[in-house]
């Protein structure tokens, strides 16, 4: 209630409709953290640091699993933000954003709807929530002499000179802090694109987290971020000037592009708090964007049991990984829309961290 007097002045009228915006979907965002378990619940610490390299620390899960079962994430606790984020906060943060957006100095202004979905949100992913709008407007406030595409590059050369890219932190479970990334200089891909998109929105540049959560044709997945400008086009930001696009024609099955509003036809709407879902589809809103990066395609299968959800996945490190969900309909059938093309499937089911095929492998070709 706080946040909605703060802001009654007719002159607030949109910084009004901001907290709204914000307050409407405050319970269905959150930070967790999680920890590494067995089959038996037991805790696995496993130390980045005490590793070379990502394969060395592969080896060492896989000598665990041998022995204690599959490891997984658990989810310690879960802080959702409509507990835990407070009024001071929030005003504070609809104030910083809007005269951000208002006051920008590029040439074409984004609209209303898309301040309040890529620039506003006070956070990226499911990361800790810090105050860092201000540290960032700050430290790249001279990139505002240039054009908004070329302070969106510098800025991405400027954060790729900062921060070392260490593909051993993939296996923490959570993001680390943002103000932890700057500290140690080093994070995995979430960590150093988190850090992007938020630098990007304290500047006014409309900013998400796009991902796709396995690659078809190689191991573990990705994140980059995309500026969205103001005409609607979108630049990609990558880690390196000569990388053109991370998603190609044969390797992603999907990108989705994380998101503060809420679907509620999303499995993250739907699915019952005790069905067990995979992280990447089932945690969190997100957007489907596969269709911006390559060729797509629906797929349909007949699928008797309404009553699961059934995915498809990619072959991935070993083992079939679910990207995409759907469940059947009254027709017993189950559709997959927007699937990149030049991929292997396969159909599966998920049980308790189980995958189940549940029909043969198949070639999509558009």
């Amino acid at each position: 209630m706080k946040v909605i007097l703060a802001f009654q002045h007719p002159a607030d009228s949109l910084k009004l409709q901001s907290a709204y915006f914000l307050i409407q979907y405050l319970e269905n965002n959150y930070s967790i953290w999680s920890s590494l378990i067995d089959s038996s619940g037991n805790i696995v610490e496993i130390n980045p640091e005490d590793f070379p390299d990502y394969p060395a620390i592969k080896k060492y899960r896989d000598s665990i699993e041998n022995i204690s079962g599959k490891l997984s994430y658990r989810a310690d606790s879960i802080w959702l933000d409509i507990y835990n984020i407070n009024s001071g906060f929030l005003i504070e943060h609809i104030n910083t954003a809007f005269n951000t957006w208002k006051k920008s100095p590029w040439d074409i202004n984004y609209d209303f709807n898309t301040f309040c979905e890529y620039i506003l949100p006070y956070r990226v992913a499911n990361e800790k929530i810090e105050p860092t709008a201000k540290h960032f407007q700050e430290k790249y406030m001279d990139l505002l002499k240039h054009n908004i595409i070329e302070t969106a590059k510098l800025l991405n050369n400027e954060i790729n000179n900062e921060l070392s890219y260490d593909e051993r932190l993939v296996i923490n479970p959570i993001a680390q802090l943002i103000t932890i990334t700057e500290q140690t200089r080093t994070g995995n891909l979430l960590d150093i694109n988190i850090y992007k998109v938020a630098a990007l929105r304290s500047l006014g540049i409309a900013a998400a987290l796009d991902y796709t959560p396995f690659f078809a044709d190689s191991i573990l997945g990705y994140y980059s971020t995309t500026v969205i400008l103001p005409n609607s086009d979108k630049l990609i930001l990558t880690r390196s000037e000569s990388q053109s696009t991370p998603y190609s024609q044969g390797n992603v099955a999907k990108v989705y592009r994380r998101s503060f509003k809420n679907d509620p036809h999303s499995l993250f709407s739907i699915k019952g708090m005790e069905t067990h879902t995979p992280p990447f589809l089932g945690n969190y809103n997100y957007l489907d964007v596969t269709d911006e990066y390559v060729q797509t395609a629906d797929v349909t299968f007949d699928f008797a049991d309404t009553s699961q959800f059934i995915y498809l996945a990619v072959f991935n490190d070993c083992s079939w990984q679910p990207v995409e969900w759907s469940r059947a309909g009254i027709d017993c059938k189950a559709k997959f829309t927007n699937m990149g093309t030049d991929v292997n499937y396969m159909p599966i089911i998920v049980s308790d961290d189980r995958v189940i095929p549940v029909g043969q492998s198949f070639y999509l070709i558009d």
